[in-house]
């Protein structure tokens, strides 16, 4: 999944090249300067930074301490598996195995992962429509008029979504007994099975349910902080491309940066290639086409891809490694004392 991500990033930056670009590829001379350089390194501490802080402050808010450095090592380790698993679905459900080894329930680690998303998903899909609605010239190369309807529908259907594994867990309990018995039915979950598995899920659940409890009615400062940080963080995630216009010398509004980053980002949450490979690079390029000169486009989308996503991927592919080495390395440790014993 790995090749292949890579594979259709590549592929997708070497079509922007020759569709825009041609041979002719420009790289400033001053693009490669210690101010250059030291002012994308500070944003790209703070952006990393800022994903780990909201994580750890939805884990606070619900009760519950994983140390914040150990958070940021889980910042790296999402980002690589969610960039090669399909939908990005990945990356939470490794989140979930490292929070238990560090002796957070699974249900409550679940909620902690799924809140961090649904606050982020929120802002986005509450400001896509709302962008594309009031400003539909910046997207007319890319937006037919149908498509305006069918953006607002799937976001209203995404946040409905939210409401349902919030609020009607019960309704999420029915359609999981509904599966395993149907799994019954056909002879593949023998009877006690089914029981001891239907219970195991509503324990989960309702672990699930009480850490969503937890944050929203425990109104602490951990709970704000955690939408504050949020929102700090896709501020900083957006700025990326605000940064590298003006340094290829480009005085575009941040505003409409902001708006096609948005907009970006919200076609990324349906695309089903590992990363969103392919789908991000050629509709950051379409996009960005209409504010940049076409020599300048390849320059931009691989240095807003390398530092959005390919150094926080290369980083958590040795931190994954090194976690899963010493967990391996730590069984075998306590098999030999148990062989000893």
């Amino acid at each position: 999944m790995a090749v292949l991500f890579f594979a259709l990033s590549f592929a997708t930056i070497y079509i922007i090249r020759h569709s825009f670009s041609g041979t002719q590829v420009r790289i400033p001379s001053n693009f490669l300067s210690l101010h250059v350089i030291g002012s994308l390194t500070v944003l790209l501490l703070l952006y990393f930074l800022a994903d780990g802080l909201r994580l750890y402050c939805i884990i606070r808010a619900m009760g519950s301490r994983i140390g914040f450095i150990y958070i940021i090592k889980l910042v790296f380790i999402n980002i690589f598996v969610s960039n090669v698993t399909p939908f990005a679905t990945g990356g939470g459900l490794v989140q979930i195995y490292f929070m238990k080894q560090r002796g957070m329930p699974i249900g409550e680690a679940t909620a902690a992962t799924s809140i961090r998303t649904i606050i982020a998903g929120l802002i986005i899909f509450t400001l896509t429509p709302i962008i594309i609605w009031f400003e539909p010239n910046l997207f007319r190369i890319f937006f037919q008029k149908n498509i305006f309807y069918i953006v607002t529908i799937f976001s209203c259907l995404y946040l409905a979504g939210f409401w349902i594994i919030i609020f009607r867990i019960k309704t999420i309990k029915r359609f999981i007994y509904l599966a395993l018995y149907v799994l019954n039915v056909f002879k593949l979950l023998p009877r006690p099975r089914l029981r001891s598995l239907f219970l195991r899920f509503c324990y989960e659940l309702d672990l699930f349910s009480a850490g969503f409890k937890k944050y929203f009615r425990s109104g602490s400062i951990w709970a704000i902080l955690s939408i504050a940080s949020t929102a700090f963080f896709l501020l900083l995630l957006f700025s990326f491309s605000v940064l590298l216009a003006r340094f290829l010398g480009y005085e575009v509004p941040i505003w409409t940066i902001l708006s096609f980053e948005v907009v970006v980002t919200f076609f990324m949450y349906f695309t089903p290639t590992p990363g969103a490979a392919g789908v991000a690079e050629g509709g950051y390029g379409l996009l960005f086409a209409q504010l940049v000169q076409e020599k300048d486009i390849l320059l931009l989308t691989l240095s807003w891809r390398f530092l959005t996503i390919y150094v926080g991927l290369i980083i958590g592919i040795f931190i994954i490694y090194r976690e899963i080495f010493n967990h391996r390395r730590a069984a075998r440790k306590l098999d030999l004392n148990r062989g000893l014993a």
